[in-house]
């Protein structure tokens, strides 16, 4: 059996308020932005993961998210890894009242015990909106968005999600899925 590139994440359903932001990063050379129906909460990131161990993943997150209820997400604001100054990732800050930590520390902790690998770096709750390739200058970018309300949506699940990176950027296909309550 083959290995999947896999992510937790939760999804973003409503993408519209993106719009404007999209535009002007548009052009912007070096600047390549996130396909508005694949933006989400990365809960975390697994890296390759033996096809055999995705029915395990998807119960580590049943089992993780059990008794969690449904919340308010609002997004608002932009920021950068590693940093504004020198920006590779921008991204939209993510405001809820979902343990979002709590959960993405309770899977790390129930992978561990499953002996399933997955990316160490702390959970920083985002939404990745644009990738850069070289000294992108984001300036006014950063400026015109800083408190900008993106979207405010329900959280309803969270997703397991495989992710095919292609010469256009990665595409993403659920493989399981738990319902929040």
């Amino acid at each position: 059996m083959a290995d999947i590139r896999t992510f937790i994440s939760v999804p973003v359903p409503n993408t519209a308020g993106f719009a404007p932001l999209f535009r002007d990063l548009a052009g912007i050379r070096g600047v390549r932005t996130s396909p508005a129906a694949q933006m989400h909460i990365t809960l975390k990131f697994l890296g390759d993961v033996p096809e055999e161990s995705i029915p395990e993943v998807c119960n580590i997150v049943e089992d993780c998210t059990k008794g969690i209820k449904r919340s308010r997400i609002t997004v608002r604001g932009i920021g950068a890894f590693p940093s504004m100054r020198s920006p590779r990732t921008v991204w939209a800050g993510v405001e809820t009242d979902i343990p979002l930590e709590r959960i993405s520390e309770r899977i790390a902790g129930m992978l561990d015990t499953a002996g399933i690998p997955y990316d160490p770096k702390p959970f920083k709750p985002h939404i990745t909106v644009a990738r850069t390739e070289g000294r992108a200058d984001l300036s006014r970018i950063f400026a015109n968005y800083r408190d900008a309300e993106f979207a405010t949506f329900i959280c309803s699940s969270v997703m397991v999600m495989k992710s095919e990176l292609g010469p256009h950027g990665a595409s993403h296909t659920v493989l399981g899925f738990s319902q929040l309550r």
